[in-house]
């Protein structure tokens, strides 16, 4: 339930020394430009009152990486309030290891998660002695209201989403929330050129590749996609996919089901089915070994 673009990610800084404010940028492979923050907050006390510097995944093979339609809808200038950001340095108010989390106005909740050595500490923080830990309350607070905006993104009436987080319970407000799911674009066009079509891999048994795993968020059921072909209308445009995969639900199998299936299903808890950003093709015995014990006798 968040962007979580580090692979993305080429560099970036951050700047709290003007207290609960804190601005700067980020570079990102697939923006042209450097995307703005302007957000309300402080950073951990670890890093409170300082600048960091901080580079990802794509800081040196950039060139070499296709964000694809990844960043449809990501605004180019971001407002909103800081989430627990942190360098993961002592007093460790917040975990070990860099955590950089956003709630913003525009497409809510961003999260980067990066190592030690990809962040750097520019000038001196605050001495942890002499501020407060980060309100847990307060995080709690911006947790709810981001999840109030999902469920009127899902249609859940106002009135009906109620979003607890803690000890704070935070009506769903009127904001917009077009963007805040991401869209979730299960099958985009970098997909479909590599799927095979219906019936391209009947003969590889479990060695066949998974080119795509779609999951529900709120229970077990996943979806890992090895073939599909459109469905046209009579004016030749694609109206749909017939897909065909592993199907992990109540037990495991292999089936059809289709594109639209899966966009329309909502999980327990009212979430929609979602494509995992950093699946890489893998083959059915891999996932499923159990399955395919006549393949790897085979071998």
């Amino acid at each position: 339930m968040a962007w979580r673009p580090t692979q993305y990610l080429q560099e970036g800084e951050l700047d709290n020394t003007c207290p609960n404010k804190v601005m700067g940028w980020m570079k990102f492979v697939g923006i042209k430009d450097k995307v703005t923050f302007n957000l309300e907050g402080n950073f951990h006390r670890d890093i409170r009152g300082a600048n960091i510097h901080f580079t990802g995944d794509a800081y040196e093979d950039g060139t070499d990486i296709d964000s694809g339609n990844y960043f449809d809808g990501f605004a180019q200038h971001q407002t909103g309030n800081v989430g627990d950001i942190t360098a993961g340095l002592p007093p460790h108010d917040y975990g070990n290891t860099p955590y950089l989390e956003i709630y913003s106005e525009q497409n809510g909740r961003i999260v980067l998660e990066l190592e030690p050595a990809q962040i750097e500490v520019i000038g001196t923080p605050i001495p942890a002695i002499e501020s407060d830990p980060i309100s847990r309350k307060e995080q709690r607070q911006n947790m709810a209201e981001f999840l109030g905006s999902l469920a009127q993104e899902i249609n859940i009436p106002q009135e009906n989403a109620i979003c607890v987080g803690g000890d704070t319970v935070v009506m769903a407000d009127e904001r917009a929330a077009n963007n805040k799911i991401r869209g979730m674009k299960l099958l985009p066009c970098k997909i479909r050129e590599r799927l095979p079509s219906l019936g391209g891999q009947d003969d590889k048994g479990g060695k066949a590749l998974a080119y795509a795993k779609c999951f529900c968020p709120s229970s077990s059921w996943t979806w890992y996609i090895t073939e599909g072909s459109p469905v046209r209308s009579k004016n030749n445009d694609v109206v749909d996919y017939i897909l065909f995969g592993l199907v992990d639900g109540q037990f495991k199998e292999l089936g059809y089901f289709r594109l639209s299936e899966l966009e329309s299903v909502n999980g327990p808890m009212g979430l929609p089915i979602e494509r995992d950003l950093y699946w890489q093709p893998k083959t059915l015995q891999e996932i499923a070994p159990e399955l395919f014990k006549s393949d790897e006798a085979s071998d």
